[in-house]
Formats: C-alpha cells, sequence, structure tokens
C-alpha cells in the first residue's frame, strides 16, 4: 500500500496548480494514441458487431498494456531515488491523473453565470460538462446538471484513481484514468461504437464499482463540513444510489440530493432527493468536493496508520 504522504502531496499539487498544458497532460496524451488505435484498427460501424467487439477489447487491452510497461520502467527508475525523492516522483506523477482543481472549476462555471443572470452563458458553460442537450434548461436545470456532473465526477476525477494509487501505485492511477478515458471516448450507444464501444463501458462500470461507492459513503458522513445532513446523506446512498442508468453514478448524486435536501433531476431519466435547488446549494455541492476528499485522505492514512 502506497505512503499517504504520496496521495496527500499529489492532491495538493493539482488542486493548487490544476492541469498540466495539452502538450504534455497524460490524459491528453493518452487520448491521442486512443484515437491513433481507432484509425488503425476502426470500428464498423455496428456492420459487424463481433469484429467490432474483439477489435474494442484489443484497442483496451493494447493500451492498458502499454501504459503498464510505462509506469513499471518510471518505478524502475524511482527505485533508484532517495526514499523522500521517490515519493515526491510519484507524488508529482500521480497529480498529473487527478482533476480535483478543474472539477471545481468546471463546476463552479455555470453558477457564476447564474449569479451573474447570464443564463445563456450558464447553458452554454454546463454543456461543457454534460451530455444532454441544455439548450432548453431553466436555472433550476442547470444547477441540477452541474450539480450531478461535479458529484458523479467526484469518483471519476479524484476518488477513483486515489484508490487505485494505494494498492498499484503509479500504474494503478495512470491505468484507472486510461480506461476512464476509453469510456469517455467510446462508451456511447450509436452506431459507431455501439459494440466497438462495449467492453470499454464494461471496464469502467467495473472499474468504478467499489470508488464510487466510497465515494459516496464519505460524501455522506462528511456532509456537516458542507452543510449538509448526514442521516439523509446516508438515506439517499442506501434507497436512490442505484436509481441511475449508470451502476455507478447515482451514489454520490443521491447522497449530495438528500444532504442538501434538494431534487436533482435528468429529464426523463430520473429524479433524486426532494427539496428546492438553489444557487446556494450549488456552491455548497463545491465544497462537498473538497471535503470528501480529504476525508478519504484522512481515513486512508488513519488506515495506513493502523496496519
Amino acid at each position: 500500500m502506497i505512503n499517504p504522504f504520496v496521495l496527500l502531496v499529489a492532491d495538493l499539487i493539482d488542486r493548487t496548480f490544476g492541469e498540466l498544458p495539452e502538450k504534455v497532460h497524460p490524459v491528453v496524451i493518452i487520448g491521442n494514441i486512443i484515437s491513433k488505435i481507432q484509425d488503425i484498427i476502426p470500428s464498423s460501424n455496428s456492420k459487424n458487431p463481433k469484429s467490432d467487439l474483439i477489435k474494442g477489447m484489443v484497442l483496451n487491452l493494447s493500451v492498458i498494456f502499454a501504459l503498464l510497461v510505462v509506469c513499471s520502467i518510471i518505478d524502475f527508475i524511482l527505485n533508484f531515488l532517495p526514499s523522500f525523492l521517490k515519493l515526491v516522483g510519484q507524488s508529482i506523477i500521480i497529480s498529473t491523473v487527478i482533476g480535483h482543481k478543474s472539477l471545481i472549476e468546471f463546476s463552479k462555471a455555470p453558477l457564476e453565470y447564474i449569479k451573474n443572470n447570464d443564463f445563456e452563458g450558464a447553458r452554454k458553460s454546463v454543456q461543457h460538462i454534460v451530455s444532454r442537450n441544455t439548450a432548453e434548461l431553466d436555472e433550476k436545470h442547470i444547477i441540477s446538471a452541474g450539480i450531478e456532473s461535479s458529484s458523479e465526477n467526484i469518483t471519476d476525477s479524484i476518488i477513483a484513481p486515489l484508490f487505485y494509487a494505494i494498492f498499484f501505485g503509479i500504474s494503478g492511477a495512470v491505468i484507472y484514468r486510461a480506461i476512464n478515458t476509453m469510456d469517455a471516448m467510446m462508451g456511447y450507444k450509436n452506431e459507431k461504437y455501439n459494440y466497438y464501444g462495449r467492453f470499454s463501458a464494461y471496464m469502467d462500470d467495473i472499474a468504478n464499482f467499489i470508488p464510487s461507492r466510497i465515494a459516496g459513503l464519505i460524501l455522506a458522513i462528511s456532509a456537516p463540513f458542507y452543510g449538509g445532513n448526514i442521516f439523509n446523506g446516508l438515506k439517499g446512498y442506501i434507497y436512490q444510489g442505484h436509481k441511475t442508468p449508470s451502476p455507478n453514478s447515482g451514489y454520490t448524486m443521491a447522497v449530495l440530493a438528500n444532504a442538501l435536501n434538494m431534487q436533482l433531476e435528468k429529464i426523463g431519466c430520473y429524479k433524486l432527493g426532494t427539496g428546492e435547488i438553489t444557487l446556494k446549494k450549488g456552491y455548497q455541492s463545491l465544497k462537498a468536493i473538497d471535503c470528501t476528499t480529504f476525508g478519504f485522505l484522512i481515513i486512508y492514512g488513519i488506515v495506513y496508520a493502523l496496519i
């Protein structure tokens, strides 16, 4: 298990400095590699489902294997460094696959537009973080869409990479983000990706199964620190966490909706929680991201010390 110092420093680096430039950002590079492989072994656009399934599987496993080799080389090099420098090196690399600051910034943007009564700007801003059509959303549904995305991405952008770093070090964090990126690029039910991207979607569901539930629990436990109710959050976790199409995203969404006594709604798809959704609760949901992250780091630090 990795030293908690590594995870704490990694998150603090990302929370303070944010994302690397695109040209050197590991996730962007991984995305470019995925695109290149898609050009080499393209989808048949569902004309040959079996072939698409195999190609998608080959693509996923090729990316994972290549990253495992690269990360193993990096680990090998770091092992020659003094202990403290090795920990710092691990922290820096893991920080590049965490999206703490960017998650806060992207989630805050629609709220700032609404605060300034710029609803068109808010719709365009929230469109960057959700897949639904935001053109006709009213104020409450704009705020809801932003909160849904931010709460779901507590797992994808922060908790899951940290979780896999605990057990598998740099390789775990980097490969998790690769799996998550492949799902983001290929996990669609359309003509091109219905079969070609199916393995990506399954891999992401499996990878997020445990982290999403851990994130949901910590989000509930930390509720008093962002102005929520811990018991309502836990009720949401138990009774509504499974009520979304995704097997994983509903847990953090349901907790936040119930902890802050508001309804999150994707029209025609799901409703989570009850109560009025307000701009204030939107800002509280941003605070919840920090509370959940640092709650995770504190709990892991305690567990590590006791083992």
